[in-house]
C-alpha cells in the first residue's frame, strides 16, 4: 500500500513496540498526554529515518561532512518521504533576529532608506539597529527593557546572610552571596524589611560602587553593583532559548519584556525615526503587514530606488505566496 507510511515494531524511547499506518498526502495530527510518545514518533522515528535515508543517497564526500545518524529502533518504516520539520525554536538565536533581518528585506530596506530619504549624507548602517550609530541608546536596539521582579527577588522576612536574595545566582553558600555578605555594605543579619527604602534601592539599584577587599597579604579593588542592576545586565541581550535548560525557569519567573519608553519597541535612535520616505518613516515601515508594506513599495519610484524596490518586493512576493502576508 503506497498510500500509507507503515511501521512496525517502534521502540524508540518509550514507545512500547507500536505499530501503525500514517495516511500520505493528507494533515494527520498526533495527539496525546505528556510523554505519551509523540515527540518519539514523529521526531526521533519517523524524522530520523527520513533524513538517514536523504543522506545514504549522496556521495560518500558528502556524507563525511553530514551528520551522523543512526538507525531508530524501529523493524521496518515503508513509503517514507523525505521529511522537513518545523519546530518552535525562535527564528535565531538572539532578540536581534527578525524577519526582515532573516529575510534581507531589512536590509534593502536600510539600503533604500539611506539613499532616498529626505535627510541626505546618511549611511545604511546608519538604520541598523546592530550598530551603534543607528540604535537606540536606552535600549541598545533591542526595542525592550528588561525588568526585574524585585516581589520574586525578595524574601524581605529573612536577612542576606539567610537567602533573602531568592534568585538561584545568589544561593546561600553560592559565589555571588559570599561577595554580597562580605563586602560590606549593608547589615547582612538584618531582615530586608526593616531596611530604609533609600537602603533597599542601593541594595537593588547602585550603579557601580568601588569596594577594596584583602586577599591573602594583599587587597584588591573591584566595584559592585545593585542586585537588580547586575541581573538587567547579564540578561539584557538574551533569548530564552539561549540559556541553560536549568537556568531558563528562573529566566521566565524573574524577568519581564517591556517596550523601551524612548524608541517605543522600534530599535532605532530618534534621529533614525524621523527620517521619511514616501510618506513614512522606517519604524512604521517595519510594523506593516507585508500585504501593506509591498503596496506601499510600490508607490516609491526613481532611478536609486527601482532595483531596491523590486529585490524587496520580489522577496515580499514569495513570503506573501506561502501565505506570512
Amino acid at each position: 500500500m503506497r498510500d500509507v507510511i507503515q511501521i512496525e515494531n517502534a521502540r524508540v524511547h518509550n514507545l512500547k513496540g507500536i505499530n501503525l499506518s500514517i495516511p500520505r498526502d493528507r494533515v494527520v495530527v498526533f495527539t496525546g498526554l505528556s510523554g505519551s510518545g509523540k515527540s518519539s514518533l514523529v521526531f526521533d522515528t519517523l524524522h530520523t529515518e527520513a533524513q538517514r535515508q536523504l543522506i545514504e543517497t549522496f556521495s560518500s564526500f558528502a556524507r563525511r561532512r553530514l551528520p551522523k545518524l543512526s538507525r531508530p529502533e524501529v523493524d521496518a518504516i515503508r513509503n517514507l518521504s523525505t521529511s522537513i520539520v518545523i519546530d518552535q525554536h525562535r527564528l535565531g538565536r538572539t532578540l536581534r533576529s527578525t524577519v526582515g533581518t532573516a529575510t534581507e528585506v531589512y536590509t534593502y530596506l536600510r539600503l533604500l532608506f539611506s539613499r532616498c530619504g529626505d535627510t541626505p549624507g546618511l549611511a545604511s548602517f546608519h538604520f541598523s539597529f546592530n550598530h551603534p550609530e543607528g540604535m537606540c541608546p536606552s535600549c541598545k536596539g533591542l526595542g525592550k527593557r528588561i525588568v526585574v521582579d524585585t516581589q520574586r527577588l525578595l524574601d524581605k522576612t529573612k536577612s542576606l546572610r539567610d537567602g533573602a536574595i531568592t534568585h538561584p545566582d545568589y544561593r546561600v553558600g553560592g559565589w555571588a552571596w559570599r561577595e554580597l555578605v562580605g563586602i560590606d555594605l549593608f547589615d547582612v543579619t538584618k531582615p530586608l524589611q526593616e531596611f530604609p527604602p533609600a537602603e533597599l534601592e542601593k541594595l537593588l539599584f547602585a550603579e557601580r560602587i568601588p569596594i577594596t577587599k584583602k586577599h591573602g597579604a594583599g587587597t584588591y579593588a573591584k566595584t559592585w553593583e545593585g542586585i537588580a542592576r547586575r541581573i538587567e545586565r547579564l540578561y539584557v541581550s538574551k533569548a530564552e532559548d539561549e540559556l541553560p535548560e536549568g537556568r531558563r525557569d528562573a529566566y521566565r519567573r524573574y524577568l519581564a519584556y517591556g517596550d523601551c519608553d524612548v524608541c517605543r519597541g522600534l530599535r532605532l535612535s530618534p534621529r533614525m525615526l524621523a527620517v521619511r520616505l514616501a510618506g513614512k518613516g522606517i519604524g512604521e515601515a517595519v510594523q506593516m503587514e507585508l500585504t501593506d508594506l509591498d503596496a506601499w513599495l510600490g508607490t516609491i519610484t526613481g532611478p536609486v530606488a527601482e532595483p531596491l524596490v523590486r529585490k524587496m518586493r520580489g522577496i515580499l512576493s514569495h513570503l506573501i505566496g506561502i501565505g506570512v502576508g
